[in-house]
């Protein structure tokens, strides 16, 4: 009555099928192909009656978990409502199926960067991901794209209908097709866990509710500080910093006062109400298992903002490390070109230091930079993966002169990866990644006249540059590396589970 099924990889060494081997489950060779006996359903009393009461409820748990276990090497693939059980019984590693949710699909910045790895080095472990996000124009290719939400952008330009506009204004608080559609895909896949990233404005909370109802533990990444500011930043639309928050509890007034979205009145007073109704009328919160942070910095914002009712585990972003090119004689700026991420400062410091800056990527201040920028200063656009991989390689080191608190920026550990020192602004979860005088070099924000001292230091001493770029790049495979990020992934979800 045993079935066989056919192993993911043959095991290296046989003692590897020892810890997964029993009198009634071996492993056999058909046409010199490995294969797994599989038990079939009537055996789990017998085998209870054989190894004790304890692992025959491992057995059954894994059977009403969906999935019996199907053994590759030494590595058992079944489904994660049987993790536990499978531990008991079988001792060895579960397969999880996550459902990962994001506003946008495409490569918009270092959220969705964080993302797509993500899901990379999960699917590599053998891990099963289903995707859920809006039909943007822009989305890569998703095999779940028929279940995505549609997409409307509110206070972007004008080509939206005066009812267009009502509909996604309404779907900032509650987004009813998102619903039906999350629905539809959580049915359909059935996942262990829902992973949940940026889905304020365009998504809502709603999927999170629907996650709820059917009993399926939900985790959210929090990769910016909308869970406690409605403009995102703990900014003012000045760029004068709000710290402390002045918006929370059931105050966000001052969103509307110093209208801090965009310098909008209306945008404000609508950002400012949908936190309101996020967190005070639905208790967001609550919906939620586990938040993640990638930075103790944001962590503490939310602590000290009263979030305490779930836990906030820190996990930093994680990067690969690469190879080491030969410094040139530029500095690099990556990110995107707007007031918060302080360019100006960089652009203006370099001015003054005489050092040749090159600035890649886009932005809303891209064309006022172009006509005031020196000739020292030189910008490329928006560069693929690859081309800034090399550009960072061959840099004496990366600037990240960000005027906002920066959560936990991905350009900053993407220099370090490839061994380039990075000369940043001491402000929010910076210095976590920098070590000052040992990494990198840490600078106040806005600080023109630091910065410019601090580009012509290495500059001039190109050996202190090297040796900062060797330390940051070992920092990055100790403290940030993706197998260490993954495990700490793969431990939140293990805990909301049980």
């Amino acid at each position: 009555g045993c079935s066989l099924v056919a192993n993911q990889r043959s095991p290296v060494r046989s003692e590897s099928l020892s810890d997964c081997s029993s009198a009634w489950q071996r492993r056999v060779w058909v046409s010199r192909r490995s294969y797994s006996v599989v038990p079939p359903r009537w055996l789990s009393a017998r085998v209870g009656r054989r190894v004790g009461r304890e692992q025959a409820r491992a057995v059954h748990s894994l059977r009403v978990g969906r999935y019996w276990p199907r053994l590759g090497g030494s590595r058992l693939a079944c489904g994660f409502r049987g993790a536990r059980a499978a531990k008991v019984f079988w001792g060895c590693d579960v397969v999880v199926r996550v459902l990962v949710a994001d506003k946008f699909w495409y490569r918009r910045g270092g959220t969705e960067r964080v993302i797509f790895d993500e899901i990379e080095w999960l699917e590599a472990a053998g891990h099963q991901v289903a995707h859920f996000s809006t039909a943007h124009p822009m989305n890569q290719p998703s095999p779940w794209s028929d279940y995505f939400a549609p997409y409307l952008e509110l206070g972007v330009d004008g080509r939206l209908s005066a009812s267009e506009k009502a509909l996604a204004a309404a779907r900032l608080f509650y987004n009813r097709e998102a619903a039906r559609r999350f629905t539809r895909l959580l049915d359909d896949f059935r996942p262990d866990v829902v992973h949940v990233h940026n889905i304020h404005r365009h998504i809502s909370p709603s999927i999170v509710m629907v996650a709820q109802r059917k009993g399926v533990p939900v985790v959210h990444t929090l990769h910016e500080y909308h869970a406690v500011c409605p403009s995102d930043l703990l900014l003012r639309d000045d760029l004068s910093v709000c710290q402390p928050p002045r918006c929370g509890g059931a105050n966000y007034l001052p969103c509307v006062r110093y209208r801090c979205v965009r310098g909008s009145l209306a945008g404000s007073a609508l950002s400012a109400l949908e936190i309101f109704w996020r967190n005070r009328v639905l208790d967001y919160p609550a919906l939620v298992d586990t938040f993640i942070s990638p930075s103790a910095f944001l962590a503490s914002v939310l602590d000290r903002s009263g979030w305490r009712r779930r836990p906030v585990r820190v996990l930093p972003n994680a990067v690969p490390v690469g190879d080491v090119g030969e410094a040139g004689d530029y500095f690099v700026y990556a990110g995107r070109l707007s007031r918060e991420k302080g360019v100006q400062t960089a652009v203006a410091a370099a001015a003054q230091a005489g050092v040749e800056l090159i600035v890649a990527g886009d932005g809303p201040l891209g064309e006022q930079l172009r006509a005031a920028a020196p000739a020292s200063v030189r910008f490329t656009g928006r560069l693929p993966g690859e081309q800034l991989d090399e550009l960072l390689r061959h840099a004496l080191a990366a600037v990240v002169p960000s005027d906002c608190f920066e959560n936990a920026p991905l350009a900053v550990l993407e220099a370090m990866a490839v061994g380039r020192p990075v000369i940043a602004a001491r402000t929010g979860g910076i210095p976590e990644l920098v070590r000052d005088g040992v990494d990198g070099i840490l600078v106040e924000p806005g600080d023109v006249e630091s910065l410019g001292q601090a580009l012509r230091r290495l500059h001039a001493d190109r050996s202190t540059a090297d040796s900062m770029g060797a330390a940051a790049r070992q920092r990055v495979s100790e403290a940030f590396s993706p197998a260490r990020h993954l495990d700490g992934l793969l431990a939140t979800y293990e805990a909301v589970r049980q």
